[in-house]
């Protein structure tokens, strides 16, 4: 019989620091190896984030020896801006940069070490929270069918929505990657550069030393947010947090070897980037932008393709476009997995009044809904062309 374990949170900075070598050593051996449950991500992700939330990262140990870590922070949030809540939240969740979160627990504990996890939070932690919202967990992933079995057999008040997200596996060499593609994209994948080259002068380029990052990243940002000024839109990169965080994460990145910070060059200026991770043979597409002005010459595309180009020959076994699913990523050979993200009750009272506020919200939606309904033009009859429209976007250049 195993000796029981005892928990401790993690609560400063300085801790949190020391915690290294055994983060490490754990995620080593986890099932559970993304780039987004390295230390490195997280403490970069808090040191930029951190502000009006509680660090409550819970260690479990054997004796002395770590057994595993559930990174948590604790925050205030409210529901329509009116009801308080404290949310017990997986430490990188909540600015839309952070996917694939989860324990950090060796494959032979997992299920034991969860249940021992889950007892503690709800009994001896001290942690006080209404609710818990465990979010951007790939189903995938052994923690998830524990945790939903506890959930189930507790008869705990559980809501849960799923998200997709597009990978595709790369294969050994380039030309049976571009055989996998339908014709359509596979032409424009061989011709789209071609085209561009014939009038001006093309190239790629990664950075590396710390000037060229910094050079690239101020591009980035500028394209991206040149872009989504187009459509009337702010980009994620007017957030001054998101700034920061990215300028210093790519630095940790790169010390490492693991940036993968692409520019598509044209007749000597930037007109795409491509902001990419490589960790355990995985490239993590994180963020991309491109000049609109170029954008009818595809050089988006064109920067895409090179970059996967490079990282088959580099040996990466997979590019991963991260969250969302559309027919643009999936027309790169890319299949559909997904993450979940579910909201369960916490030991306050006020997470209870969270659940009736929000089942009330959805009965008043779908009520609207209806009503919206029986107000809408009945669909044409069979034979009729009625309004042209398409399912299929554009594909982003």
């Amino acid at each position: 019989m195993k000796a029981q374990l005892r928990f401790e949170v993690v609560s400063d900075d300085a801790t949190f620091d020391a915690l290294r070598p055994e983060w490490e050593s754990l995620l080593e051996r986890s099932p559970t190896r993304t780039l987004f449950n390295t230390w490195t991500w997280l403490r970069c992700w808090w040191e930029h984030y951190g502000a009006g939330r509680r660090l409550a990262i819970v260690v479990a140990r054997e004796g002395a020896v770590a057994r595993g870590i559930l990174p948590l922070m604790v925050e205030r949030e409210r529901w329509k801006r009116l009801v308080p809540f404290r949310t017990l939240r997986l430490l990188g969740d909540g600015s839309f940069d952070s996917d694939y979160l989860d324990f950090l627990i060796p494959v032979s504990d997992g299920p034991r070490v969860v249940e021992d996890f889950w007892r503690f939070l709800f009994s001896e932690s001290g942690l006080r929270f209404d609710l818990v919202r465990i979010c951007e967990m790939p189903t995938t992933s052994p923690h998830y069918g524990v945790l939903r079995s506890l959930l189930d057999t507790s008869g705990a008040r559980v809501r849960e929505q799923r998200m997709g997200a597009v990978f595709t596996r790369l294969p050994s060499n380039w030309d049976a990657y571009v055989a996998s593609l339908k014709p359509r994209m596979r032409t424009k994948v061989r011709s789209l550069k071609r085209h561009l080259e014939e009038e001006h002068t093309v190239g790629i380029r990664r950075a590396s030393t710390p000037e060229e990052i910094n050079a690239a990243l101020t591009s980035l940002f500028e394209l991206h947010e040149l872009r989504w000024k187009g459509r009337g839109q702010r980009g994620v990169f007017a957030d001054p947090r998101k700034r920061a965080f990215y300028r210093e994460m790519s630095h940790r990145f790169g010390d490492r070897g693991w940036l993968r910070l692409h520019t598509l060059d044209v007749d000597g200026c930037p007109v795409a980037h491509q902001h990419c991770v490589a960790h355990e043979g995985v490239l993590y597409l994180l963020q991309e932008g491109y000049d609109p002005a170029w954008e009818d010459h595809g050089v988006g595309n064109i920067l895409r393709s090179l970059v996967l180009e490079e990282s088959v020959r580099e040996g990466l076994h997979t590019y991963d476009f991260l969250g969302g699913v559309t027919q643009h990523k999936l027309s790169w050979a890319g299949e559909v997995k997904e993450s979940t993200r579910f909201t369960c009750l916490g030991k306050g009272h006020w997470g209870l009044l969270y659940f009736e506020l929000s089942s009330l919200g959805a009965s008043v939606r779908r009520l609207r809904a209806r009503v919206a309904s029986k107000d809408r033009p009945a669909p044409p009859e069979r034979g009729d062309r009625g309004p042209i429209s398409s399912s299929e976007p554009r594909d982003p250049a």
